[in-house]
């Protein structure tokens, strides 16, 4: 399996967990982003395709990674248009609070260029990945935990990556997430104050 078709069946694996979310628990916020008033059950029907086409993409070839790069171009286009609405949360993946970013954008257009790439590939992902198993077992199991690291590294970049990054700029005095540290030199002129008080 190449690294374009691990990256795509990581898109995939990611569009079945976004689909899953918006049937559990849809979001108001993703149905007013594509004009679907806060209807539910239009939110639910999205992430049905979702949950398909991430399926279909995992199982098949071509016609699927089409859909599936589609689908995320799309995404890109509704999480865009939050960012310039200011919305506080795209309802991409559900309740679970994802803030629209440019990051959100860049990645949705990343992965459906992988999955265009990608429909060009020999074979789908899990048909690669049996095949693995029957060759190496060890293999295999490499292969299955990088997809789903890949599609949980992707789902934190899109969720907390931009909320962190928020959390950062919007700290009083530029401080950011972590404390800084004084520079060296006034740490060595503040002890040597001290250690000649008397």
């Amino acid at each position: 399996m190449s690294v374009v078709s691990a990256i795509h069946a990581s898109a995939a694996l990611l569009l079945v967990v976004a689909g899953a979310a918006k049937l559990t628990r849809p979001a108001d916020g993703f149905a007013g982003l594509v004009g679907l008033r806060t209807r539910p059950v239009a939110v639910q029907l999205i992430g049905a395709i979702e949950i398909a086409a991430g399926i279909a993409a995992l199982l098949s070839g071509r016609p699927a990674a089409w859909i599936v790069g589609l689908l995320y171009t799309a995404f890109a286009l509704v999480v865009l248009r939050a960012v310039l609405a200011g919305e506080a949360s795209c309802g991409c993946f559900g309740r679970l609070d994802a803030p629209p970013s440019l990051i959100h954008v860049a990645g949705n257009l990343t992965l459906a260029a992988i999955s265009f790439a990608a429909a060009g590939a020999a074979s789908p992902p899990v048909p690669a990945v049996v095949r693995a198993v029957g060759e190496s077992p060890a293999t295999a199991v490499a292969l299955s935990a990088v997809i789903v690291l890949l599609a949980g590294l992707v789902l934190v970049s899109f969720t907390a990556l931009p909320e962190a990054l928020a959390a950062r700029s919007s700290r009083p005095g530029g401080a950011g997430l972590f404390r800084s540290l004084p520079p060296p030199t006034t740490v060595r002129a503040a002890s040597h104050n001290r250690s000649a008080r008397p």
